[in-house]
């Protein structure tokens, strides 16, 4: 027992009296002694728990600065100011102020990076730190914004000093291709060793491109030495200017370009996209060439291959790459394949499903339906959840499943959010004149629209050109919304309430980080996400959690919907756990409003027969 316990224990001894009848005492004091007696057992094992506790919390926070100590990147972490509040040895060996970190965007140091953070989440790509000693050292660097408190950074870089000297060395030496200028087969095998010495778990993956040109020798002349001279250097020109000055670009073979995307280049958020991209402008080279009488005898292939999924060394990369390239040559004219087939199938189709996006937009090929919302307690409709359908010439309708993933990526979410206020606002216009208004319109925000730093600015203006009052819209924001919040999320928020806006937690209770939400921020109700819904009349437990979440609601004065029911038992049961406001195709689909009128007048028929 520890020094606590015994002192508690001689205390409780000598506060007992002396009384004359051993059974008056025990009746006396025997009960507090009980309960002083459990009180010190449990501070005792609370007492041993913390230690433990903390001798834990120390040894992590010990290998956790180990590693920040030896890791070889350089890593930092600054506060909201973007000042420095922690740099690893890796980094402040290098400055003379350790709280100002002078990195740049540039090589001559004229731009600052830092002052573009404000409004970015993420920043990746080349920088450069101006040491103490005035030199400046590029960076492959990745910086991102603290989820937790929006008040921080995370910078984590690597010196790429000696990739870019390796690429200066080579600039002019006999490693390079003499009728062309860049680099040899030998020189392009150890960049790709440099490129795997340089791979890391925030970098994982670089990129191989082959371009090869068929019957290059015979397309110019009937002489193919003076042919293979006249176009080789046109060709690698229109390959340097096309290509980032970070590429590696090389010749191996006769007729065989390369080009090498370096790992602090080649991973985005959907890299196989942008190297379809880049693959589709290589195989336009040759329309940039001028050919006698303007006649192209001869084909552009394309062959990819990614590190580490088709290669982990430069010769299983090289042939990963050639064998895409025989089969895109099979394809025939202007092919490009890439050694892994998933990839290829998908990589296209994304671009394309993209370029008829931006063309739909243009030809106004969307609509807004709505999908009613029903009140159980009443039976009446009382609102509308505004979805986007897409009529494609080419694909049919479709719903936003099938292509909001691409709107989300492109940037065009925000386009279509724009798109679909305004539909909305003109609907509500009519049906106020017409008198057939049932309640607010919900709307689902995206995180990119919501990031825009005039999105509060662009919703009153187009209520202020419709006449349209806020109190007539409910906002649904995805979690992520609030789990990246900074000042100026809440800042939105209580603009947009003070408007009127109703605002809705969408799908709540998937993330762990929902109930701080419902605390920390100004939200009006919460939209239960469908897992919950889908065959709870079949789960206890999931129709526990379902009643656990409402109650929780209830408690805290929200709002909850239920959306996605198909069926009686499924609406019984959250009317039962006190979920009100339910939609689904139970009740209705989304309709297209002009087919809104006949959905009320039915309604209406209904309630009639149930008065009557």
């Amino acid at each position: 027992m520890r020094p606590l316990s015994w002192l508690l224990m001689a205390g409780l001894i000598l506060a007992v009296p002396v009384y004359a009848s051993t059974a008056e005492l025990l009746w006396t004091s025997g009960f507090p002694l009980v309960c002083l007696l459990l009180l010190v057992v449990a501070l005792t094992i609370y007492s041993r728990k913390l230690q433990r506790s903390n001798a834990l919390l120390l040894s992590e926070q010990q290998t956790l600065q180990h590693f920040l100590q030896q890791s070889d990147d350089v890593i930092a972490i600054l506060n909201n100011e973007r000042q420095a509040v922690y740099l690893n040895p890796q980094l402040s060996d290098k400055l003379a102020d350790i709280k100002q970190l002078p990195l740049f965007l540039d090589r001559q140091c004229t731009q600052l990076l830092l002052p573009k953070l404000e409004l970015e989440q993420n920043w990746q790509g080349e920088a450069w730190l101006k040491a103490s000693d005035g030199a400046s050292i590029p960076l492959s660097l990745a910086i991102t914004r603290q989820q937790q408190d929006k008040q921080s950074y995370l910078l984590i870089g690597r010196d790429i000093s000696k990739w870019q000297l390796l690429q200066q060395q080579t600039e002019h030496g006999s490693m390079r291709d003499q009728q062309t200028g860049l680099q040899s087969q030998a020189l392009l095998t150890e960049h790709l060793q440099t490129c795997i010495d340089f791979s890391n778990e925030h970098q994982p993956r670089f990129a191989l491109l082959l371009l090869k040109f068929s019957k290059l020798l015979t397309s110019q002349s009937d002489k193919p030495a003076e042919s293979l001279h006249n176009l080789l250097q046109p060709l690698s020109e229109q390959l340097k200017l096309m290509t980032n000055n970070s590429y590696i670009l090389g010749r191996c073979g006769i007729d065989i370009f390369a080009v090498i995307v370096p790992p602090h280049l080649c991973n985005q958020r959907q890299p196989e996209i942008n190297l379809n991209r880049l693959g589709y402008q290589l195989l336009s080279l040759t329309d940039r060439i001028p050919t006698a009488n303007n006649k192209k005898t001869f084909q552009t292939t394309v062959g990819i291959s990614i590190y580490p999924a088709d290669g982990k060394s430069p010769a299983e990369l090289m042939l990963a790459a050639q064998n895409a390239l025989q089969y895109a040559a099979r394809m025939g004219h202007n092919g490009l394949q890439f050694a892994d087939i998933s990839i290829q199938q998908r990589a296209p189709e994304y671009l394309a499903l993209e370029t008829e996006l931006q063309k739909a937009l243009l030809q106004g090929e969307f609509d807004v339906y709505y999908q009613p919302r029903v009140s159980i307690a009443s039976n009446r409709v009382i609102g509308y959840e505004a979805l986007l359908r897409w009529h494609s010439p080419k694909r049919g309708t479709l719903m936003p499943q099938h292509f909001i993933s691409v709107a989300d990526d492109t940037g065009l979410s925000v386009q279509l959010d724009k798109l679909v206020f305004k539909k909305c606002c003109d609907q509500l216009q009519y049906w106020q004149q017409t008198g057939m208004n049932r309640g607010r319109i919900s709307l689902n925000v995206a995180i990119e629209s919501f990031r825009q730093s005039d999105f509060v600015e662009q919703l009153v203006k187009q209520l202020t050109n419709s006449g349209i009052n806020a109190d007539q819209f409910e906002l649904e924001l995805h979690e992520d919304i609030l789990l990246q919040a900074d000042s100026s999320t809440e800042k939105k928020l209580l603009q947009l309430t003070t408007l009127g806006f109703h605002l809705t937690l969408d799908n709540f209770g998937t993330g762990v980080s929902s109930l701080s939400a419902l605390q920390h921020f100004p939200l009006h109700g919460l939209k239960i996400a469908p897992a919950f819904v889908k065959d709870m009349e079949h789960n206890e437990q999931q129709r526990n959690i379902t009643a656990s979440l409402i109650r929780l609601a209830s408690y805290l004065q929200l709002d909850v919907i239920a959306s996605c029911i198909e069926n009686e038992m499924q609406a019984y049961l959250l009317h039962v756990m006190g979920c009100d406001i339910l939609q689904g195709h139970m009740f209705s689909k989304a309709l297209p409003a002009a087919e809104i009128p006949a959905l009320l007048a039915r309604e209406n028929k209904l309630l009639r027969k149930e008065v009557g």
